[in-house]
């Protein structure tokens, strides 16, 4: 089992979360996929076998661009 999140700026409503939750459940071997209307992100649990391109292309379909994660750290 393996955890991808995924950063989608573009959810901004019910709909937007039921879209991605039907179509990345829909790939086979995802165990769950949370979506988060409030930080806008897609977090997903599944086996080793789905490729984070699967689930990226699985969120495309449903209608959202998918943004990398981004941690940065301020220099002083």
């Amino acid at each position: 089992m393996k955890t991808e999140s995924f950063n989608v700026p573009g959810i901004s409503c019910q709909h937007c979360v039921n879209a991605i939750n039907n179509e990345v459940s829909a790939v086979a071997g995802v165990q769950n996929v949370v979506v988060d209307l409030a930080s806008k992100t897609v977090k997903v649990e599944s086996n080793e076998q789905v490729s984070r391109d699967q689930l990226v292309t699985a969120i495309s379909e449903a209608g959202y661009d998918v943004s990398p994660f981004t941690n940065t750290i301020p220099l002083n």
